[in-house]
């Protein structure tokens, strides 16, 4: 499986901070040329071509230059999303901060710590919707979820999105 590899204050793969438009579009163009999301539905597998442009967002300053990207966890079924050595999107959250606060403290003083994680050294972030612990998979609100809930809250274990910008 391919690499796409998170670089704070540079880029995220092939999109680099400071690219035009034209040249974010044609990187877009590369990636959904290279791989495609297909999504599995009881019984139906589809494949959704506008996938790979979904999961990343680009945003630019007055100039029209980027100074913001995120990415999305739909790209872990095609390529392996790295900050260091890390997959940003199968390692649990909670790991990931330790081993990230060891080399950039985070944000402490946040009113969504938990959900939201920022490194302001590395003007790096990560996000999910729901903090979900190891410890609360042990407790009773959890147990008491229907089986099939309860795998689908698993997923907020692992981060959603991870984001650089300047």
């Amino acid at each position: 499986m391919d690499q796409l590899r998170i670089e704070p204050m540079k880029g995220i793969g092939l999109l680099r901070l400071g690219m035009s438009q034209s040249e974010v579009e044609d990187c877009l163009q590369i990636y959904t040329d290279k791989y495609e999301i297909t999504y599995e539905q009881n019984p139906l597998r589809y494949h959704d071509p506008g996938a790979i442009k979904r999961s990343f967002q680009v945003e630019y300053d007055a100039e029209g230059r980027v100074n913001f990207i995120q990415i999305c966890s739909s790209l872990k079924d095609v390529v392996r999303c790295t900050f260091e050595t890390w997959d940003v999107f199968n390692m649990k959250a909670e790991e990931l901060v330790d081993r990230i606060d060891q080399l950039s403290k985070y944000e402490r003083n946040g009113f969504d710590l938990g959900f939201d994680y920022y490194f302001p050294e590395l003007n790096l972030s990560f996000w999910r919707p729901v903090a979900l612990s190891e410890s609360d998979l042990q407790e009773n609100w959890f147990k008491e979820l229907a089986p099939a809930i309860q795998e689908d809250e698993k997923k907020n274990l692992y981060f959603e999105c991870v984001s650089i910008k300047c």
